[in-house]
């Protein structure tokens, strides 16, 4: 035991000592934040005051768009009731409006927005109101904010036109074309929460997502390792002192604590840090977090499932590395591998949405699959206890086969150089093992 000890000591202080743990521990979150928060902040910013011509041949339909773009924003925050509280940049539109819409005036405008003068125009022709159809004349056609704005513009009042027709005030058209806000309430064991479909799916998909990436990438770190020391003939020194077996469970289990070491790290930085930055996510994407909900159960279960997964995948890459010879022989390997975790990526979303089907019951079960996606339905709608349990059960058995399947390998394959081994010479080494 004393021999595991220090061999899980060394994995440890060996990688968080290391400037490339440090680096990417302090700079994973600032490029998660950056880039979820970054680009939907430049995508909302303004460029500008935008100038507009609106060419209709009915002047009250002209107007009624114009008065719609000057009250649009760039972003769809007035569709919800909560819009007050969202501070998103208003589109700044200078609009005037030209009647009646002819080939001349066309030209003319094409020619203006073509030099620079104008930034666009919409084109209503007489039929637009049968054809509910405009053409929008831009100077940049990758901005699609301004085409989005002036579609719902043009919707908005050619809808309040045919609602007044039929003897509608405009305030009686404006409740009538204004969204509809639908509250949804997630009932499980814990009782009933408010929640609402974005949030309901982020939050899990989050933890989710680093499990995969911390299970894979580490996994990855103990292969690359077995590797290193085999090419290096440090492991034939190892070997005078220890059993394959504590120096495969050692050095697992040290990376192992690397790996939540780091994940505690991020999770108490965005304890710390999170009023401000939710303060920011707020701004981008509004309350769709506000009232997300991940049960108790599901934090409470997260590391176990870290570790069955982590434990799992790190045996099946310390196999690897100890039946290849280089990085290069090894990628080939990894593709069987990480087949399962790619698996459990894609049907993480229909999961999601139906955590109970037969499919999610039986990936949930299987000893590959069953700690993301387990986590999943914990995390979304929580299964029968004894469902939990089973999966967990059936984990920690094919964990202990597959530490003594792989401790096989691994007690030949460190010590064999030179060509990488075929299935026959593998099963030869797991007999005489």
């Amino acid at each position: 035991m004393r021999n595991v000890l220090l061999i899980i000591q060394r994995e440890y202080l060996v990688r968080v000592r290391t400037k490339a743990f440090i680096i990417f521990t302090i700079l994973m979150p600032l490029f998660i934040g950056g880039l979820i928060v970054l680009p939907a902040r430049l995508a909302m910013k303004g460029s500008g005051t935008k100038r507009v011509i609106i060419v209709a041949a009915d002047s009250a339909l002209a107007n009624s768009i114009k008065n719609e773009l000057a009250a649009a924003h760039v972003s769809d925050e007035e569709e919800g009731p909560s819009a007050d509280t969202r501070k998103a940049p208003r589109a700044e539109f200078d609009v005037s409006v030209q009647t009646p819409p002819t080939e001349d005036l066309r030209n003319q405008l094409i020619t203006r927005v073509r030099e620079g003068s104008l930034d666009g125009f919409a084109w209503i022709d007489d039929d637009a109101v049968t054809t509910r159809k405009g053409t929008y004349y831009s100077r940049n056609g990758g901005d699609f904010v301004e085409g989005s704005l002036f579609s719902r513009a043009l919707r908005n009042a050619l809808s309040q036109r045919e609602l007044a027709a039929h003897g509608f005030s405009p305030a009686q058209a404006k409740i009538l074309l204004g969204p509809v806000d639908v509250d949804t309430v997630h009932i499980d064991k814990e009782g009933a929460n408010k929640s609402n479909g974005l949030g309901a799916f982020l939050l899990p998909f989050l933890l989710l997502f680093a499990i995969y990436m911390t299970v894979l990438i580490y996994g990855i770190y103990v292969m690359r390792s077995v590797i290193e020391e085999k090419s290096s003939r440090v492991v034939e020194v190892l070997l005078g002192s220890v059993t394959p077996m504590q120096l495969m469970a050692g050095k697992i289990i040290g990376v192992g604590a690397v790996g939540l070491t780091q994940i505690g790290i991020w999770f108490a930085t965005g304890s710390i840090l999170g009023t401000g930055g939710y303060a920011v996510i707020h701004q981008v994407i509004g309350d769709s977090m506000k009232d997300a909900h991940v049960p108790t159960a599901a934090i409470l279960l997260f590391p176990v499932f870290f570790i069955l997964g982590y434990a799992t995948y790190s045996c099946l890459y310390a196999a690897i590395g100890a039946m290849c010879n280089s990085d290069e022989e090894a990628q080939q390997l990894q593709f069987p591998v990480t087949l399962p975790l790619i698996l459990c990526m894609v049907f993480a979303m229909s999961i999601m949405r139906d955590p109970n089907t037969p499919l999610a019951f039986w990936l949930s079960m299987f000893p590959l699959t069953s700690p993301i996606i387990m986590f999943v339905r914990v995390s979304v709608n929580m299964p029968p206890t004894w469902q939990i349990a089973l999966s967990i059960a059936i984990s920690l058995v094919s964990l202990y086969f597959l530490v003594w399947l792989t401790s096989r390998i691994y007690r030949v394959g460190i010590l064999m150089y030179g060509k990488r081994p075929t299935l026959p010479e593998i099963l030869k080494w797991i007999r005489y093992a």
